[in-house]
């Protein structure tokens, strides 16, 4: 994949903001202790903010970044530095932690005060009313922890979703900390340029939150009931019946489902495997963890479901004609979508390799395979890894008679497999912007 136009927009915003900082803290003559400290500090700070903006899910900027999926890995990526950034930043607090007290004024004199009868100036104080180093050591603290637990995938997702709702208060405590470092520091003050870069930047991120947690909510929901619950080999299709109206989408997208049972609140993202034109909403669940295992076995018809989206960037019926498909599991469910929304004299050449452990694991292929011959110009092939059948650039060659550079590549499937097939196809001579994956992982 090509660059994004979002990531350019990401690292421009942050080189702008450099170059406001350094201009400034050269002009101003701070020690150089104190301006490392305080542009790490910053940076974090700033991360934190366009993670926040990224979680509220703008529908502006997922075509810049070329998918929510790839959104939500920066935003990913965002956290992580932010972590470094927090510890850089307490490493180089001029004489320690403790020296942010002496270097933000947690300690006050009045101007002119008089000394009092124990010799110490009539206006120090022995606390700060408002104790700046305290809050963003807390926020450190919070934040650590919070990122400990976010990279744990061992972790349950309805327990990891719980624990990172709190990212946001303790957004909250970072933009107290630096807005009272840039009300009381003269080193940035607050009508400097880069504090009132840095200022507008934590409140679009306090912004994003609110939204996010008070106003999001109750948008761009569709209303939906549970209309069959279909038991698959290793897998669960649930058929939505719309209250209303259906929602457009593009084959190839996906959605966020919650249905309003016991257990099932919380929303998590599927593939869409119904077809454009279909009266009903279908999405095909794997049977991977708590939430997918709780489908199988407690779902029932007649429950209320709200359906948030499509999101997504997946869709080959916008792509060149010659095409190859990769699908390695549950990844066909894309591909289904496809196929069920085609019709005849689509005009494309498209060869399928569906990838999985055993045949008897793949799920709709008599109905992809009925598909394909009704439509035409679409060849499926089955790889089955218990026979000695893997896929790999190598055989994708060998397949297509030593053609690969001819086609357009879509990948949808285990990590590891998307992975390794598309740095083969790249060694194969397949350029970037012919290979199209899509992660369908939000933590």
């Amino acid at each position: 994949m090509s660059v994004r136009t979002g990531l350019l927009a990401v690292a421009a915003l942050f080189v702008v903001y450099a170059a406001l900082y350094w201009h400034h803290v050269i002009v101003a003559a701070m020690p150089l202790d104190a301006q490392i400290s305080y542009f790490v500090g910053s940076c974090a700070a700033i991360c934190m903010a366009l993670g926040l903006l990224l979680s509220a899910r703008p529908r502006p900027a997922e075509s810049s970044f070329g998918g929510l999926d790839r959104m939500y890995k920066l935003h990913k990526y965002l956290g992580v530095v932010t972590l470094l950034l927090f510890i850089a930043h307490y490493a180089t607090v001029p004489g320690g932690p403790e020296g942010e007290v002496a270097a933000t004024g947690a300690v006050s004199v009045e101007a002119g005060a008089e000394p009092s009868a124990s010799g110490e100036p009539a206006g120090v104080q022995e606390e700060e009313e408002l104790p700046i180093d305290l809050f963003g050591l807390i926020a450190m603290i919070g934040f650590t922890l919070l990122i400990v637990i976010t990279l744990n995938r061992k972790i349950p997702y309805h327990r990891w979703i719980a624990t990172h709702r709190f990212m946001g208060l303790f957004f909250i405590v970072v933009a107290a900390h630096v807005f009272m470092v840039l009300y009381d520091g003269e080193d940035i003050p607050l009508q400097s340029a880069p504090g009132a870069f840095l200022a507008l930047l934590l409140v679009a991120g306090l912004a994003s939150y609110v939204y996010k947690q008070l106003i999001y909510p109750s948008r761009q929901k569709h209303p939906f009931t549970v209309a069959a619950v279909n038991r698959l080999e290793r897998a669960t299709e649930v058929v939505l019946q719309p209250k209303d109206r259906m929602f457009s989408f593009e084959p190839g997208q996906f959605a966020f489902i919650t249905i309003d049972a016991a257990g099932f609140r919380e929303a998590h993202p599927f593939t869409i495997s119904s077809g454009a034109s279909e009266g009903v909403l279908r999405f095909t669940m794997k049977v991977l963890g708590d939430y997918t295992r709780r489908v199988r076995d407690d779902l029932t018809a007649g429950a209320d479901a709200a359906i948030e989206g499509p999101y997504g960037r997946f869709n080959p019926l916008k792509d060149s004609r010659k095409q190859v498909w990769i699908a390695g599991g549950i990844g066909i469910t894309p591909f289904l979508s496809v196929l069920r929304t085609m019709a005849p004299g689509h005009g494309k050449t498209i060869r399928l390799y569906y990838c999985v452990r055993q045949s008897r694991e793949a799920l709709f292929l008599d109905e992809l395979q009925a598909r394909a011959s009704e439509l035409g110009g679409i060849t499926i092939k089955l790889f089955d890894s218990e026979t000695g059948g893997r896929i790999d650039a190598a055989a994708i060659e060998k397949d297509l008679d030593g053609t690969p550079a001819e086609r357009s590549y879509y990948l949808c499937g285990p990590k590891p497999l998307a992975a390794a097939v598309s740095a083969g196809l790249a060694k194969h001579g397949v350029p970037a912007r012919r290979i199209h994956t899509e992660e369908f992982e939000f933590r």
